[in-house]
């Protein structure tokens, strides 16, 4: 279909946007404007990576906003990805994009001033619990990665907030984007939508298995490999030679960054000076991410000197992020990655490597599903660059190799089921449905759950009756809810847990120790432990030689806990000592611990460290506001929460309020006897660059003068 032929279904603006950028839709589409697209029908749309499903979702946004029909909301299931669309939102459209991926603790009223309002399904669900005045006025609903619904963690949240989103705003249109599944049309005949299905791809995907010296493409063999020890190596090699770039998926981290090892070794043969000095430079901005950075901070900057990257999730956001560029801009070209990569942001490549087909679960490893391999697969050719891509995986002999061949390459992805059964999720819910009068009543919660995914897969909700009874009793115990007349009513604390987004058993874990801390004694630790057993923070591993330590710790410090020491052969304790163990390495980072000594006594690199401090900010901020409520003292908590945020003694609270003075530069200044804001502004400049070098000295020497006139 020719771009010309939509001119009097769209707004002019949009036109004008879409006839400079393109002069025909892909099939998808096309197809999705067939279907009604222009005319407010929902559609899910099914394709693979990089068919168009995107542009889609832009258009039915774009032309209900231009159309004055009101806003559009863009749910995604990583902030990452969040990230992402905001870019190409302000880049290709003249209407006010905003992203809210935050603080759950707000109704987020300024929101209200966008068109484009991009944001994850927590957050969304959140600021419906808030009752954000803006939400009647959504006219378009993006579900991007709608297959996530079957994920054991996004799901439930995604599914029941489409479910509430849905009869907030009944008219709006909803558009759904997934990845190819077997069950696509029993996700459209759910949300009342069609169905939009394609195979299409812009550039063509040859997969193949390597085994035995060879590559079998079904259709064509390459034989340009020598042995499974060295293949990884030559596929690169092979690679580079063509001028193309290349990405590896294995199944840990570990893996990730010891093939990045042995990649960079190849890489490098092939950098131009031109190259090298980009890596270079990229090498230096990797180093400054962190004040003083870490062995895996110099690690990844080394490899990428040499255009070899690793990348997952105990990277820092902005680590990850300069990866993720440099290899969209062809400066690096070889990334080894753990599977995340595949959810997140468009990364594509000529070539991609899925080396891992198996991962350990429950135990024992086992074959991943075939809906991800298709994910990490079709990461494989780059639109505008190449004709085609190719998808290979590695096998160790011909009964592999068609195993392979028989559950991935030749196979359809599974059906996504619902998995709303999850207690602590549906506890959080449940209470948010009373909380904001969307149900007033068990009936009335009876049929809400009824308009669920879950119950059109499954015909009915007489499976989740019994868990919802015993959830609303729950409640009406802990005193989150009352009746009243029959009535569902929340009480003054349980629409506060709603709103704090807290899974309830957690705030009742929290209230009932709250209340112990009249005439307690505390320290850090107190609060640190409390925090730790709730489920929202995920507790560290604990290793054989942890036990005779950990005790020691309680036999040291175990009356600072608000929780006593359960039984040892209670199937508590163990779990006990875990949250005592996440405690102690959180007490390191206030002791300001550096972030490498962290990594190396409990194994927590630096982004898996920052995930777990917003976790930790958002429970103690729980704390403060639950402890208001419970009129309990208060200031120690929010101190702590201060002193967490920065990662220092208090002593140094009033330095780090600074720009640019960060846990490290804060000591130096404290030690050099600069120990408030006062002593910076009455300091003379030369002795602040002494200290912090002339750069930063003059920054905050312009701070506080500024701020003192």
């Amino acid at each position: 279909m020719d771009v010309k032929e939509v001119s009097g279904l769209v707004h002019p603006q949009l036109f004008e946007s879409l006839s400079s950028r393109f002069k025909r839709f892909l099939p998808p589409q096309e197809l999705a404007i067939k279907a009604g697209l222009f005319h407010g029908k929902s559609v899910v749309v099914s394709s693979p990576t990089a068919s168009g499903k995107t542009l889609v979702a832009e258009m039915a946004c774009i032309n209900n906003i231009l159309s004055g029909r009101g806003k559009a909301v863009y749910i995604v299931p990583l902030k990452s990805l969040a990230s992402e669309k905001y870019r190409d939102f302000k880049k290709h459209y003249k209407v006010k994009t905003a992203i809210s991926v935050g603080d759950f603790d707000s109704s987020e009223g300024w929101l209200g001033k966008y068109d484009v309002i991009i944001t994850t399904s927590e957050k969304m669900d959140s600021l419906l619990r808030h009752r954000a005045q803006w939400v009647g006025k959504i006219s378009t609903v993006v579900l991007d990665e709608v297959h996530m619904i079957t994920d054991p963690s996004r799901g439930p949240t995604l599914e029941v907030l489409t479910t509430r989103l849905r009869r907030a705003v009944p008219n709006a249109q909803i558009i759904a984007l997934s990845a190819t599944v077997s069950n696509d049309k029993e996700i459209a005949e759910w949300l009342g939508a069609e169905l939009v299905k394609s195979d299409y791809r812009p550039v063509d995907l040859h997969q193949g298995v390597y085994c035995k010296g060879e590559i079998d493409f079904g259709s064509k063999t390459s034989q340009i490999f020598i042995s499974l020890d060295r293949v990884e190596s030559e596929i690169t090699e092979d690679t580079l030679q063509k001028g193309k770039q290349i990405l590896f998926f294995l199944m840990s981290r570990r893996y990730a960054e010891a093939l990045a090892r042995e990649q960079r070794k190849v890489v490098k043969r092939h950098l131009s000076q031109e190259d090298k000095n980009s890596l270079a430079r990229l090498s230096d901005e990797i180093i400054e991410v962190l004040e003083v950075p870490t062995s895996q901070c110099q690690k990844l900057a080394e490899y990428v000197k040499d255009g070899a990257a690793f990348h997952h999730a105990g990277l820092l956001s902005r680590q990850r992020e300069m990866v993720e560029n440099a290899f969209r801009s062809k400066i690096l070209k070889c990334i080894c990655a753990t599977p995340t990569l595949s959810m997140g942001v468009n990364l594509p490549s000529f070539r991609v490597v899925v080396r891992d087909l198996k991962r350990y679960g429950d135990g024992a490893l086992d074959w991943i599903p075939t809906l991800e391999y298709h994910q990490l697969a079709g990461r494989a050719g780059r639109p505008d660059y190449d004709e085609y891509g190719e998808a290979i995986t590695l096998a160790r002999g011909e009964t592999e190799k068609e195993e392979i061949f028989e559950r991935f390459i030749w196979a359809e992805s599974e059906a996504v089921y619902s998995k709303l059964s999850s207690e602590p999720v549906l506890r959080t819910h449940i209470l948010s449905l009373v909380c904001d009068t969307v149900v007033r009543d068990v009936p009335e919660l009876l049929k809400f759950f009824s308009e669920t995914f879950w119950a059109h897969q499954y015909g009915r909700v007489k499976d989740l009756e019994a868990m919802i009874f015993r959830i609303v009793e729950l409640l009406l115990d802990w005193g989150f809810l009352e009746k009243v007349n029959k009535r569902l009513v929340p009480t003054r604390i349980g629409k506060r847990v709603s709103e704090l987004y807290l899974d309830p058993a957690s705030a009742n874990y929290i209230i009932q120790n709250l209340k112990k801390l009249p005439g307690a004694e505390t320290t850090p630790i107190t609060f640190l432990h409390l925090i730790s057993r709730t489920s929202e923070l995920r507790k560290l591993r604990m290793r054989a030689s942890d036990f005779a330590p950990l005790q020691e710790q309680i036999a040291d410090s175990g009356h600072y806990l608000l929780e006593p020491e359960p039984n040892p052969f209670d199937y508590e304790y163990d779990e006990y000592l875990r949250a005592l163990r996440t405690s102690l390495m959180l007490l390191d980072w206030v002791g300001e611990e550096h972030e490498d000594i962290i990594f190396k006594k409990y194994g927590v690199p630096p982004g898996d460290l920052r995930s777990r401090l917003f976790r930790v900010d958002w429970l103690l901020y729980s704390c403060v506001e639950l402890a208001k409520l419970l009129k309990v003292p208060r200031s120690e908590i929010a101190k702590l929460r201060s002193r967490m945020k920065y990662g220092v003694q208090e002593e140094l609270l009033d330095l780090v309020s600074l720009r640019y003075i960060g846990r490290v530069r804060a000591r130096m200044l404290f030690s050099n006897k600069i120990k408030t804001r006062a002593d910076v502004s009455a300091a003379r400049l030369k002795r602040l660059q002494s200290i912090l070098g002339t750069k930063i000295a003059q920054k905050v020497k312009e701070q506080v003068e500024s701020r003192s006139k």
